[in-house]
């Protein structure tokens, strides 16, 4: 498998993972910001982020959090540098659009706004 080099998966995965925290979230905002808090500032509880979680890992073929893993994701940004260090890695891979597309349809939507 090649390596994608950092800049590219983060620039994939941005959009993704802000569109389905967008999404997800209890507290609708019109734009989603990697500084805000999952919990704080969008109203995420355990089973919204188990939610999340699932998403994520089904899109991403990602290997479930262990719970001291999860409890460090405090900020969008927090989940789009893991995302992003795991494909990086070579643990979990970039989905095909049609899979984004899959996911998004489920809440309505035809996939993360460009």
């Amino acid at each position: 498998m090649t390596q994608t080099p950092a800049a590219g998966v983060t620039e994939a995965v941005s959009p993704v993972v802000s569109g389905l925290v967008q999404l997800i979230a209890p507290r609708k905002l019109p734009r989603i910001e990697a500084e805000q808090r999952l919990v704080g500032d969008l109203g995420f509880h355990s089973l919204v982020l188990a939610e999340l979680g699932y998403n994520l890992e089904e899109l991403y073929d990602l290997r479930p959090l262990n719970p001291e893993e999860a409890m460090k994701l405090e900020r969008v940004s927090d989940v789009i540098a893991l995302v992003c260090a795991e494909v990086t890695e070579g643990r979990a891979q970039l989905p095909e659009e049609d899979a984004v597309t899959s996911v998004f349809a489920r809440y309505g939507y035809e996939g993360p706004a460009a």
